[in-house]
């Protein structure tokens, strides 16, 4: 069985590791899918009680991959780390090799990231395709929504559209593909992407103008 091959994100100033399949996001995933190990540590599934597909450690630094709590780490689901030159290993060798390769530097996509979250227009725009290219899935949703501030609709259209869809519980993420979608003439789409996400407010997420923008567009 082919093993799921990890992109690896570290962020240095939030002390995390986030060891994913490429392509996927830990951000906005349906909580049933993620399995802690411990309080710091936790499997990624594709669907509940699916396969691994990653994991994401917090207090990186002083998480002990030693400590009997975290056993599965090195018994557990294996998976391919190309940027360590791993190959069909446990989470523990992968959380060692990662420690030693970034010592306490971030990842390069993330210096990227924030630079991108600084900056407007097109100078935000080439910061968040190097992200992009540099393999950090985020950088869809940032990617969108400057897009969309430029007057290109149906780049940041398709870019929206996919951030909904590897990351689907964010209310923002539903709230920005709606203003996309209504921008491209797709209005039962944005309604359909501004109804779910008031749906993911009323469940605790994140309050947005959605409502404002359903009223707009029924108007």
């Amino acid at each position: 069985m082919k093993v799921p091959r990890l992109y690896l994100n570290h962020i240095a100033d939030l002390d995390w590791l986030i060891a994913l399949e490429f392509g996927r996001v830990d951000d906005a995933q349906p909580p049933d899918n993620w399995r802690g190990v411990c309080d710091s540590f936790g499997f990624l599934h594709d669907e509940p009680g699916g396969r691994e597909v990653g994991f994401k450690v917090v207090d990186f630094s002083r998480f002990d991959p030693d400590d009997p709590e975290v056993a599965e780490i090195w018994n557990g689901p294996c998976f391919d780390a190309p940027v360590l030159g791993l190959r069909a290993v446990p989470a523990g060798e992968i959380v060692l090799a990662a420690r030693a390769l970034f010592g306490e530097h971030s990842s390069i996509n993330r210096h990227f990231f924030s630079a991108a979250i600084d900056a407007e227009g097109e100078q935000a725009l080439g910061l968040w395709l190097a992200c992009l290219q540099a393999g950090d899935p985020m950088a869809h949703f940032g990617l969108g929504y400057t897009l969309y501030d430029l007057g290109r609709f149906p780049e940041a259209y398709r870019h929206l559209r996919h951030y909904t869809e590897i990351a689907p519980c964010g209310s923002w993420n539903w709230c920005w593909l709606g203003r996309a979608a209504a921008a491209v003439g797709e209005t039962a789409e944005a309604r359909a992407a501004y109804e779910r996400a008031l749906e993911l407010e009323r469940d605790g997420g994140d309050e947005t103008d959605a409502a404002e923008l359903l009223e707009r567009l029924d108007s």
